[in-house]
């Protein structure tokens, strides 16, 4: 049984959304990422390990050929659980922290002293023309001004006469205004945590065609074959 590890999982598609320093120009560290790419390391050494198996197990020549095959499937299984394990781990700590800055960083904190005139804000905004709300916008960014865009960014953009497409633009300036750093990381490892689902897909995959291939089938059938055979005759006897 030929098979051949998926050259699409490597852990340095995953370094490459590391940050990189302007001015040493070494790679910035970042410990999500740095886990991210030990589990798709641990995927690629795996599916490595797999194809080096199943290469010594069919040629030992000390056992019946579905042994060995069976012995592979049981190998590829067993690898696969420990590396969805690291995987799953590296991925969950990302996401939720993705989650927990998206929740951070959709509005200003509200502010007891401002948010009496929060509600006068929206009734003004809703009362402008579109072009007027886009030009208030405009200048509480340039003033700085949280307690304006707390007043639309903290509630449904029909309170402010805002459409949902606008408000997405305004809460993505808001992020890129006051979070440039943190929300430059987050794109990054939104693109990595894709790349990761897409290499974690590719290696399970691959475990299924060794564990599912039809030579192991027709071992498994084999060796059914064998055990009933020698039942029936421990029967007879």
């Amino acid at each position: 049984m030929a098979v051949n590890a998926p050259v699409s999982v490597d852990e340095r598609l995953i370094e490459q959304f590391h940050a990189v320093d302007p001015v040493s120009r070494e790679k910035v560290e970042d410990d999500d990422l740095d886990d991210l790419a030990n589990s798709i390391k641990a995927a690629r050494e795996a599916a490595q390990r797999i194809v080096k198996f199943a290469d010594v197990t069919m040629r030992d020549r000390t056992q019946v050929p579905e042994v060995g095959l069976l012995q592979v499937r049981n190998h590829a299984l067993s690898s696969s659980a420990a590396v969805a394990t690291k995987l799953d781990a590296a991925r969950a700590r990302i996401a939720g922290g993705l989650e927990q800055f998206e929740k951070d960083t959709a509005a200003p904190a509200l502010s007891p002293v401002t948010a009496s005139v929060e509600a006068e804000f929206r009734a003004a905004f809703k009362t402008m023309t579109e072009a007027q709300r886009k030009a208030a916008i405009n200048d509480a960014f340039k003033t700085q001004n949280k307690t304006v865009l707390g007043a639309v960014l903290r509630w449904p953009p029909y309170l402010s006469g805002l459409t949902p497409g606008y408000m997405g633009i305004v809460r993505h300036r808001y992020r890129n205004t006051f979070f440039a750093a943190q929300y430059e990381r987050s794109r990054r490892l939104k693109k990595a945590l894709a790349l990761a689902e897409a290499q974690g897909d590719a290696f399970v995959g691959f475990v299924e065609r060794v564990a599912n291939s039809p030579a192991i089938t027709l071992a498994e059938a084999a060796m059914k074959a064998r055990e009933e055979l020698q039942a029936l005759y421990r029967d007879a006897a």
